[in-house]
């Protein structure tokens, strides 16, 4: 295993800061009631406790390819879907519809940061958190038509934070111009209707890894789904430099 969870991930609660209910972050968030549901089977003592961000409202645009159904346009996205599961599973979660900004709700414990939007101004503004949680996990994902990666990374000289990594990430001059869709078959022209279920499972397997393998093998997934191929990079854990003394 080249990184290694901490203890605690086993022994006290763990929270986790969702930042967007959209097409990757729905799916993202009934993968953890999942995932939060097999930890407790598990022997976990207390599971996951979820909170989400997302200022939108659900469209007639976001049907078919979000979880949402029609009954629902016009609510905000975070607070559907977290109600919805709460009742269903008897869960505690939160939703706070607004953007990710954890100045007036900052969480102390163990903390994964998974960042599921759409803009590299988004992204910026998230990885600014990473004061206010210096000890957190970082999930980030994104796509395109066929394609995506998942970046994770805890500050740790195996794990760097995603946008150390790779600064293009929160480079927003690299932001395209808004785009906004007003149909299903509009959405389709810039992703696949199933390449958000594939970074939603890669993002839900570093999480999964963290508890059920104790620890991480890779720290980034890349998927292409024209070609059916999917690409890890392995941690590369840094080698200890040798301090040589010299004789007196």
């Amino acid at each position: 295993m080249k990184h290694h969870t901490p203890p605690e991930f086993h022994t006290k609660p763990v929270y986790i800061e969702l930042a967007g209910a959209g097409a990757t972050g729905s799916l993202i968030l009934a993968g953890l009631v999942r995932l939060h549901l097999a930890m407790l089977e598990l022997g976990h003592p207390y599971g996951l406790r979820v909170r989400c961000w997302d200022p939108d409202t659900i469209s007639h645009a976001n049907i078919g390819r979000q979880l949402f159904v029609e009954s629902e346009i016009g609510r905000n996205k975070a607070v559907t879907l977290i109600t919805r599961y709460n009742y269903h599973f008897g869960l505690d979660w939160s939703a706070k519809p607004e953007r990710f900004s954890p100045d007036q709700y900052c969480i102390s414990g163990n903390l994964i940061v998974i960042s599921a939007v759409d803009s590299r101004k988004s992204r910026a503004e998230i990885s600014a958190a990473n004061r206010e949680y210096p000890k957190a996990y970082w999930i980030d994902c994104g796509c395109g038509l066929d394609y995506g990666q998942v970046f994770c990374g805890n500050g740790s000289p195996e794990l760097p934070y995603p946008w150390v990594k790779h600064p293009e990430l929160i480079d927003t001059s690299q932001d395209k111009s808004g785009r906004t869709s007003c149909s299903m078959a509009d959405s389709l022209e810039y992703h696949g209707l199933f390449i958000n279920q594939f970074i939603a499972t890669g993002v839900l397997e570093f999480v999964w890894q963290l508890f059920r393998n104790g620890g991480l093998e890779y720290s980034e997934l890349y998927f292409n789904i024209k070609i059916g191929r999917m690409m890890p990079v392995m941690i590369d854990v840094p080698e200890k430099q040798e301090i040589k003394c010299n004789a007196a």
